[in-house]
């Protein structure tokens, strides 16, 4: 039975009810190897699916399913791609959470009898895509195994193949995991089958829904590590994997926590609305030159330092590149033609890199010595490790100097790959093979000479070679001893002994040139591989050098200021300003803000209306010390500014539709979160908790965080609301200090000052506000008239609400 496209609707009645060729006998038992992946199957110039593969591949690739035998009783469904353009089609099933097993042909069709030899080259999965031309630059396609261990902790192991990135750890804190994991945003996860029944797993499935997960059992005998050891081996064959880097710690101590929610609402990497593009912190910084220094920027952002001397070593190195521009300028000028080290790297190291990537290694290793040389007088600890640590790799640059040509093929197997004085037998044959044309010239010449024939011509065609043309005006004059090869519209066309001879000699020697010059690349390739480590460190260097170069950068264009570092709790910022908003207005247009946090004023109860810039400020103060302690120049006068070991947030309002929580109960549940993990170290931001609730719930609950996080966490704490009255606990708790956002009211309208300062604003100003938003003129009338009625009613109720609010505030004052 078959559909409207020919196919079987039974793939597997097709299997078995049509006699299977050679051909299909190989592809199934390639394919039975590989289940969980849809096996691009080579013939020729394409790429074939078959059966279920066929199936599921055409929709998602957007081909024409056909079948083959279409008249048998079970046609065999069946599409193809062409060969030329697979890597557009790995990305389409890549985004689908596929896996593609590659098979190629060994050898020539026409190399022997029987079906030609094939085999899978490598396995391309979400995190495992091999090839980096398959990704954007600045991605990072990450592996994730997760592993149980005997004490109940979840073992992971994250991989960057690209890299050799290796992060290792083991927690029992899940949701510790979770905010980890979403920093890296893995593509993939390797598991144990049976972890489906595991409430721990179930969260995580939950939460990267959008990954791949491939189960390996067998895989985890010795560890998450191993497990990624070995599924490297069987996707992408090789048996080396020397430049992959020892394993570091996964749950790190060494930076800011920075969860998903903090670095969303500060627009970290992404806008508002989910975008790469456009004000974030990450797009005003970044003055990188390379794809591994973005991928490191992106790094140093989500997990800032918490270690000051590591801090401080890169405010030294920033100064010192803003102070020599001359320098900066030549070291900037070499970054702008480093291609991709890392990945080119990689590329080598899984046997994947194709000539012109290793001219592109070359390139790089030959501008290393001009930057070496302009590091060499920079006095700064960086500066100087970066100059130690780069190496020029002289004697592998000079070999692939020597070796390669300027221009490369995108092939190993077209040949022209390298230089003829590299090796005699390649600048014999090859000057065989490009003499050819005088060689044809001058017996074509003889030709005409001996028969007398002026138009007789010697030419090269695909399919029968060199042949000799003779029009129909001149076929009485051909000798005896031409050979007529084929009739053509104008005459005939011969062959001789001799050119018969020659283009055997010319075609064996630009075949023999192909097979030479594949092999000697492969051991090129080889020796590339074994200097992965190498290589590799020079990519490191080479990004940072390019983010401390773009830290110099930002603070010269943006005019940014090196704080102070101290150990200290307090802290101070002299006319801050928000680092992404005063790059949106016109210069000199933004209104700078000094705020403090010291025993005075641990925790700062900020109250202003809507649109006076209460979040503006708030964001500010975290992006000021979350830049700080990424190493960068920060937008203030001045600042004295204590290391933070986490900055938390709660601002704006957000819900969780898809998980049955409302915006309030996402409230709730970040703030538990902070409750329980925050410190003393902390910066704490909290922006309108309450407001999903009724109005004596939410100032309750706001009043009762504002005395927990003062008494009990300690954090820095700045927490804005509207709730007018917890501004009263300034009188009755040490260190809780009032500040407002200054606003003035001009003729019924009201001016934002945007100005922070000392005092309350027992004012929300909403109407004003919607005043601006252009409200139908009546309801803001009848908006009036309700809200003087409400604020009779009010006053009324002021004197009975005065007397609980001093009940509650004594019994705060005598349980201290």
């Amino acid at each position: 039975m078959v559909d409207s496209a020919g196919h079987s609707k039974n793939p597997s009645a097709a299997k078995k009810a049509q006699k299977m060729t050679p051909m299909l006998e190989q592809y199934q038992r390639i394919k039975s190897q590989y289940g969980d992946a849809i096996l691009f199957y080579r013939m020729g110039d394409f790429y074939e699916m078959f059966f279920d593969d066929a199936l599921e591949a055409a929709p998602l690739l957007e081909v024409q399913l056909t079948a083959r035998d279409k008249n048998a009783e079970n046609p065999i469904p069946m599409c193809g791609i062409p060969h030329h353009a697979a890597q557009n089609y790995i990305q389409k099933l890549l985004s689908h959470g596929k896996k593609i097993a590659i098979c190629e042909q060994l050898e020539s069709p026409t190399a022997g009898k029987g079906v030609v030899k094939r085999d899978v080259i490598r396995v391309v999965t979400p995190a495992l895509v091999g090839d980096p031309e398959i990704v954007t630059e600045e991605s990072r396609h990450l592996l994730v195994a997760l592993n149980e261990t005997k004490d109940n902790s979840v073992e992971a192991c994250v991989l960057d193949l690209f890299s050799g990135d290796v992060l290792l750890g083991e927690t029992q804190d899940l949701r510790r995991l979770e905010d980890t994991l979403l920093q890296w945003e893995p593509k993939e996860f390797l598991i144990v089958s049976d972890f489906a029944n595991r409430p721990w797993f179930s969260k995580i499935r939950q939460r990267f829904s959008s990954a791949a997960f491939t189960e390996r059992t067998a895989y985890f005998e010795e560890g998450a590590y191993h497990a990624v050891v070995r599924y490297i081996e069987e996707t992408q064959k090789v048996s080396r994997l020397d430049y992959l880097k020892p394993p570091v710690p996964l749950f790190s101590a060494t930076g800011v926590a920075l969860d998903n929610t903090t670095l969303a609402t500060l627009e970290v990497f992404k806008t508002s609305k989910g975008s790469w593009e456009g004000p974030t912190i990450f797009n005003v910084v970044n003055f990188t030159q390379t794809p591994m220094g973005r991928r490191l920027l992106k790094e140093w952002l989500a997990v800032p330092l918490v270690d000051k001397a590591a801090i401080e070593a890169r405010f030294d190195t920033v100064g010192i590149f803003l102070g020599e521009s001359q320098k900066s300028a030549v070291l900037g000028a070499e970054l702008r033609y480093v291609r991709d080290l890392e990945r080119l790297t990689s590329k080598a190291a899984l046997n994947l890199a194709l000539p012109r990537d290793i001219v592109a290694i070359r390139e790089i290793l030959k501008r290393i010595p001009t930057i070496k040389e302009a590091l060499a007088d920079i006095r700064a600890p960086l500066a100087s490790e970066i100059h130690e640590k780069l190496n020029p790799l002289g004697a592998l640059t000079q070999k692939l100097e020597q070796a390669l040509l300027d221009e490369s093929p995108t092939s190993i197997r077209d040949g022209g790959i390298f230089r003829d004085s590299y090796s005699e037998e390649i600048r014999e044959l090859r000057s065989l093979a490009h003499d050819a044309k005088s060689t044809i010239a001058g017996m074509e010449k003889r030709e005409k000479e001996a028969t007398s024939i002026p138009s007789l011509k010697i030419k090269f065609n695909k399919v029968f070679g060199y042949t000799i043309e003779v029009t129909k005006t001149h076929l009485g004059r051909v000798p005896a001893h031409y050979i007529r090869k084929q009739t053509i519209s104008t005459g005939e066309r011969y062959v001789t002994e001799e050119l018969k001879d020659f283009e055997q000699k010319v075609l064996s020697a630009e075949t023999k040139l192909k097979t030479i010059e594949e092999s000697l690349f492969l051991e090129l390739r080889k020796e590339i591989a074994e200097s992965a480590a190498s290589l590799l460190e020079n990519a490191h260097q080479l990004a940072t050098l390019d983010v401390l170069l773009g830290f110099a950068t930002a603070a010269k264009v943006h005019d940014w200021t090196r704080p102070t570092l101290h150990e200290a709790w307090d802290l101070k910022i002299e006319d801050g300003r928000h680092p992404v908003v005063e790059t949106l207005l016109e210069k000199g247009k933004f209104v700078p803000n000094s705020v403090e946090f010291d025993d005075s004023a641990r925790t700062l109860i900020l109250t202003g209306p809507n649109m006076s810039g209460k979040s503006t400020i708030m964001r500010q103060i975290a992006l000021i010390s979350l830049l700080a302690q990424a190493g960068c120049f920060v937008p203030v006068k001045r600042a004295a500014l204590p290391l933070v070991d986490a900055i938390y947030t709660r601002i704006g309002s957000s819900d969780d539709l898809a998980g049955g929580r409302s915006t309030f109960m996402v409230e709730m549940t970040e703030m538990a979160r902070i409750l329980r993990q925050a410190t003393a170290k902390s910066l704490i931001l909290v922006d309108e908790i309450g407001r999903g609730t009724s109005t004596y719930d939410g100032l309750s609950l706001a009043w009762s965080l504002i005395e927990f996080m003062h008494n009990e966490v300690r954090a820095k704490t700045l927490f804005a609301t509207h709730f007018h009255e917890v501004t009263s606990l300034e009188q009755h708790a040490p260190g809780i200090k009032n500040m407002n956002v200054l606003v003035e009211k001009w003729e019924g309208e009201i001016i934002f000052l945007h100005k922070l300062a000392p005092g309350i604003c027992n004012r929300s100003y909403g109407i004003e506000v919607a005043a601006l938003a252009n409200l139908p003129q009546p309801v803001l009338v009848r908006a009036r008239e309700i809200l003087g009625h409400l604020e009779s009613q009010s006053q009324r109720n002021t004197r009975n609400r005065s007397h609980a609010l001093q009940r509650l505030q004594n019994q705060m004052t005598f349980f201290e």
